[in-house]
């Protein structure tokens, strides 16, 4: 779109995911005019006299500040269970704050069931929640025994390779 980008990568790009394939998508993107700003750590954004955004960052030892119009934060996904007091009523939460759950999506409390990203050691993709939605379901409801099966679930990264 014509628009200088920047991507701070604190490790390595597209962590979890096939490294060859990864620094080929990296390699491509630089093509296009992304700079990557490898093993940086932001640790603060202020607003500068002219409204743009000061990015301070670590990168090694070293602090280092970026000046930007606009800022955008991929952190992954957290499970945002700390105000729901579940251990009150006997569910147990990981200490980032995501539910243990059992294979077959039971908790340590009666009655109560966790699926999808809020479950530790889960995939978080959508796809695989929705299907375990739909098994436990199947075993609620209905008649059926299947769980969700984790094994060998197919991921994609869309890039312009």
């Amino acid at each position: 779109m014509g628009n200088e980008v920047d991507v701070m990568v604190r490790s390595i790009l597209l962590r979890g995911f096939d490294q060859q394939i990864a620094e080929k998508i990296g390699e491509s993107m630089e093509l296009m005019g992304t700079k990557f700003i490898k093993g940086a750590v932001p640790t603060s954004i202020r607003l500068n006299n002219e409204g743009r955004r000061v990015v301070t960052y670590k990168q090694g030892e070293k602090e280092h500040e970026e000046i930007y119009d606009t800022v955008i934060f991929a952190i992954g996904r957290s499970a945002d269970t700390k105000g729901l007091d579940l251990g009150k009523i006997g569910v147990k939460t990981a200490n980032n704050g995501k539910i243990i759950a059992y294979d077959d999506d039971t908790t340590d409390a009666k009655d109560i069931y966790a699926i999808g990203d809020v479950v530790q050691g889960r995939l978080e993709l959508t796809p695989t929640a929705i299907l375990a939605g739909k098994l436990l379901v199947g075993r609620l409801f209905g008649k059926e025994k299947e769980l969700m099966n984790y094994k060998n679930v197919p991921t994609t990264v869309f890039t312009p390779i």
